[in-house]
C-alpha cells in the first residue's frame, strides 16, 4: 500500500514555514479549508439535531441549533417503525453484488485491454470513452426495455438487484481506471507467468491482482458506497416492498404519517453509512483521486 503513504505530506516543507510569506499563504488556505468544511458539515449536524427536537421546537423562530430536550428514545421507535433492519439489509445486499461483480468484470475488461490487446481494442476503448460521454438520460429508456424482457433469454429482470449489478459490470469509468493502473505493471511479469504455463484467469488472480490492490480498494470503497445511497434505479425496478433498499424508503416518506422530526432521524440513519466508511477508509477514498494517473 505505498501508494496510500505519505497522504498527509504536501508542497510546503519546514524551511518554507520560516518564510513570513509563506505562513500568510498556509493560514489563509487553512481558513478557507474551515470555511468549506464548516459549509459541508453544519447541514449534516442541523439534520441530525433537528431529529430530537419537538415540532413546535422545529417552527420555531427564531430557530434553534441544539435541542432543549435530548430524546434518544425517538431512534428506537424510528428503527423500528420503518425496519430500518430490512431496508440496510437489502442495501448491503446490493452493494455486495456491485462490488463483486464491478471487480470481476471491470477488472478482467481492463486487464484485457491493458495486457491482452486483441484486435480490435483500440475500437472497444474508444467506444468505452464515448459511452463515458454520453448523458445518461439517454440510456435510461433502452436499459429499462432491456431489463424489462432480457435479450436471449427472454426473461424479465425487473423485481431484482441484476438491472442494477449488470451496470456495475459495464461501469466505463471503472474499466478505464483498472485499464490505466494495469498499464503501471510490467508486462514482462504477464509474459513471464504465461512461460511458466499458467493461463489468463490465474494471471489476473495471483499476478495483478496482489499488484493493484491499490485501484481494487478504490473502486470497491466508490462502488459499495454509491449503493449505499441509490435510488433511481431500485425504484423503478424494484416494486417488492420486501427489497425496498433505504433510498427508495426515504423516498417515500413524503406519503408517510411520519411527523418532520422522525423524518430527520430516518433521514440521519440514511447517511450514517457513508459518514462511517468515509470515517473508516478516508485515507484510500482520498488517495483513490490519483489512482488512475499512477504509472510504475
Amino acid at each position: 500500500m505505498n501508494l496510500y503513504k505519505n497522504m498527509d505530506k504536501g508542497v510546503l516543507v519546514a524551511s518554507d514555514m520560516k518564510s513570513t510569506r509563506y505562513k500568510v499563504l498556509y493560514w489563509t488556505i487553512f481558513a478557507l479549508m474551515l470555511c468549506y468544511a464548516a459549509i459541508a458539515i453544519v447541514p449534516v449536524l442541523w439534520l441530525m439535531l433537528s431529529g430530537f427536537k419537538d415540532v413546535e421546537e422545529m417552527y420555531a423562530v427564531p430557530a434553534t441549533f441544539f435541542p432543549k430536550e435530548l430524546k434518544l428514545s425517538k431512534l428506537a421507535e424510528v428503527w423500528n417503525t420503518m425496519n430500518f433492519t430490512r431496508y440496510y439489509a437489502n442495501t448491503v445486499y446490493l452493494a455486495a453484488g456491485g462490488v463483486f461483480w464491478v471487480l470481476l468484470v471491470s477488472g478482467l475488461a481492463g486487464y484485457v485491454i491493458s495486457k491482452l490487446k486483441p484486435i480490435g481494442t483500440k475500437i472497444v476503448f474508444s467506444v468505452i470513452f464515448w459511452v463515458m460521454m454520453m448523458p445518461g438520460s439517454m440510456r435510461t429508456v433502452p436499459l429499462f426495455m432491456t431489463f424489462k424482457e432480457f435479450p436471449i433469454f427472454h426473461c424479465s429482470l425487473l423485481n431484482t438487484f441484476w438491472p442494477c449489478w449488470l451496470m456495475d459490470c459495464a461501469n466505463a469509468f471503472d474499466i478505464i481506471l483498472f485499464k490505466n493502473f494495469f498499464d503501471s505493471v510490467p508486462t514482462s511479469l504477464v509474459e513471464s507467468a504465461k512461460i511458466d504455463g499458467a493461463n489468463d484467469f490465474r494471471i489476473f488472480r495471483s499476478i495483478m491482482i496482489p499488484l493493484s490492490a491499490p485501484v481494487f480498494i478504490v473502486v470497491a470503497l466508490f462502488t459499495f458506497n454509491g449503493h449505499l445511497g441509490t435510488f433511481f434505479w431500485p425504484y423503478i425496478t424494484i416494486s417488492d416492498t420486501a427489497k425496498t433498499v433505504i433510498g427508495v424508503a426515504i423516498f417515500k416518506l413524503k406519503t408517510s404519517n411520519f411527523t418532520i422530526d422522525y423524518q430527520m432521524i430516518a433521514l440521519m440513519f440514511s447517511i450514517l453509512p457513508q459518514l462511517i466508511i468515509f470515517a473508516i477508509f478516508q485515507r484510500y477514498i482520498i488517495g483513490g483521486m490519483n489512482i488512475g494517473a499512477v504509472k510504475g
